[in-house]
């Protein structure tokens, strides 16, 4: 099978799955608070995890990675679409992730390419442009949420790389579950009808579980690389799905911002 049938059979589903997601994330939010949305899909993702391990791995760098790339991840993600008037806006600010991790390998003592300093240029200026006209809270938690994403993301390569990645997503989804009921009380509301729930669990479903099953067959026959460049689909996608949820219309400077920030991520990613 060529690399382009395997793109579009892995990669485009992903695109779709997760650019969904956050138009979706908003619509829930209305009738649920952000944590309350982040333990159903936690939840969700353990049970689809732990059923295809049968097994967990449990210790303390995994108690990190799960606090990492769950917790925070998961609750800066919410909370950003639910402070955005645009969720694709905030995807883009997800994911930054690739910048962060560039910034943070160097400070390690990786060095970095040519090419990857320009991605972190234009990706800070990209950011710059986007939010100058329409910063909010929502687009913040976007950020810290990419940095989050982006330190658990370097935190699993230089500790975990070696783990059962199945097994590891198990472990971090059960252990951050207690957690983020914990944290339940922020801004808690939720509005208990029989849409509320559905939407909650098609939310899950499709985040958690589609979103992770396509793209570990991304990673699988595609490599990391490709992968991760193909990844870059998700807040364009978004952003379309936004507008068809919504009618939320970017404006042409947060086009123009985003076209830049995502040039920036494409250079880091693929120097």
């Amino acid at each position: 099978m060529s690399s382009t049938t395997l793109f579009v059979k892995w990669m485009i589903p992903v695109a779709i799955v997760w650019g969904l997601s956050y138009p979706l994330t908003k619509l829930v939010s209305e009738y649920s608070s952000p944590m309350i949305i982040s333990v159903a899909r936690v939840a969700v993702g353990f049970i689809f995890f732990y059923s295809l391990s049968r097994s967990l791995s449990i210790g303390v760098k995994q108690f990190i990675n799960g606090l990492l790339n769950f917790v925070g991840l998961l609750t800066f993600l919410n909370l950003g679409v639910y402070f955005s008037r645009n969720p694709g806006l905030v995807a883009v600010m997800i994911y930054t992730q690739p910048l962060f991790i560039l910034v943070i390998e160097y400070i390690l003592g990786t060095r970095i390419k040519t090419k990857g300093t320009i991605g972190i240029i234009l990706g800070v200026i990209g950011i710059t442009a986007a939010a100058f006209v329409s910063f909010d809270l929502g687009l913040l938690f976007g950020l810290l949420g990419g940095l989050v994403w982006a330190i658990g993301t370097v935190y699993y390569r230089r500790n975990l790389l070696k783990e059962d990645i199945v097994r590891l997503n198990a472990s971090m989804a059960l252990t951050s579950l207690p957690i983020l009921l914990v944290l339940t009380p922020i801004d808690f509301h939720f509005t208990f009808t029989l849409t509320a729930i559905s939407l909650i669990i098609i939310l899950a479903l499709i985040a958690q579980v589609g979103g992770f099953f396509f793209w570990f067959n991304a990673v699988k026959y595609l490599g990391s690389i490709k992968a991760g460049t193909g990844s870059l689909l998700v807040p364009v996608m978004a952003y379309v799905l936004s507008y068809a949820f919504f009618r939320t219309i970017p404006t042409p400077i947060e086009i123009i911002g985003s076209a830049i920030t995502l040039i920036g991520v494409y250079l880091t990613m693929t120097s």
